[in-house]
C-alpha cells in the first residue's frame, strides 16, 4: 500500500488495502479483536443495540454476525471516510459520519470503538465520553482500543521501541515503518489513561503503548 505523505482515511488506495495493513502494522491486531469482540458477545442480550464507531470496513460487526443475527441485535456502524463506508463487509446497518455527533445513534447497550478515538479532536474527548457514557444503557459496556501516551521517562522509550519492535518482527520493512510513523504526525494524537481513569473505565488489554478499556454501566 502507498502510505500517503500526510494519513487520511479519505483515500481509495488505503481503504482498499486496510485490512492487510491494520494487521502489517499490528500483528496482535486478530487478537485483540478478537477479545473486544468476545466482550461484546458477553455484554449482548437479545434485541440489544451494538455501535460500532469509526467501523472502518465492518471488521467488527463481521465478526459478531452470528451473535447479532441469532439475538436479533441492532446494530449501527459508522465511519467519517466514506471510502471505508464503500468498502463495508460487516453486518447491520452503515453510515458516514462523524462518530463523536453523538445524536447520529440511539442509546445503546454496547459501544465499541476500535483504534478510531486516537484520530479525534484532542479538545473534545472528554465531552466526547461524557456524551457517550451518558447514552449507555444500564447493564451495558463501552469498549475502547486505542494507543496510549506512554508513560515519561525511559520506561516510555522502552514500550515506544517494542511497538516497532513488533511491526519489524512481523515484516514490515524498515523504511514503510518510518514512514508510517511520519505519515501519522498530527493526524494521530494518542489518547491519556487519565482520560479513562476519570469515566471509571477499566483495563482489559495491553500491548506496547495500545490498550483496551472497558466502562461497565451499573444495573438500575
Amino acid at each position: 500500500m502507498q502510505i500517503p505523505t500526510n494519513w487520511t482515511f479519505n483515500s481509495a488506495e488505503v481503504a482498499d488495502h486496510f485490512d492487510d495493513h491494520v494487521i502489517e502494522q499490528l500483528p496482535w491486531y486478530p487478537m485483540a479483536t478478537d477479545l473486544m469482540c468476545h466482550l461484546a458477545r458477553c455484554y449482548l442480550q437479545d434485541k440489544s443495540i451494538l455501535v460500532d464507531l469509526g467501523c472502518s470496513t465492518g471488521g467488527i460487526t463481521k465478526k459478531l454476525a452470528k451473535v447479532i443475527h441469532d439475538r436479533q441485535i441492532q446494530a449501527y456502524s459508522i465511519d467519517s471516510a466514506q471510502e471505508m463506508v464503500d468498502k463495508f463487509q460487516g453486518v447491520g446497518e452503515v453510515s458516514c459520519g462523524d462518530m463523536t455527533n453523538v445524536n447520529l445513534y440511539p442509546d445503546f447497550d454496547v459501544c465499541i470503538i476500535c483504534l478510531a478515538l486516537m484520530f479525534t479532536d484532542v479538545s473534545g474527548r472528554d465531552h466526547f465520553l461524557n456524551s457517550l457514557k451518558a447514552k449507555l444503557k444500564p447493564g451495558g459496556a463501552i469498549i475502547i482500543l486505542d494507543k496510549i501516551e506512554p508513560p515519561a521517562g525511559y520506561l516510555g522509550t522502552c514500550i515506544s521501541r517494542m511497538s516497532i519492535k513488533n511491526k519489524f518482527d512481523s515484516g514490515v520493512n524498515a523504511q514503510s515503518i518510518i514512514e508510517k510513523e511520519l505519515s501519522l504526525c498530527g493526524s494521530q494524537r494518542p489518547t491519556t489513561d487519565h482520560l479513562f481513569q476519570k469515566y471509571a473505565y477499566k483495563p482489559f488489554f495491553r500491548v506496547g503503548d495500545f490498550i483496551g478499556y472497558i466502562y461497565e454501566s451499573k444495573l438500575l
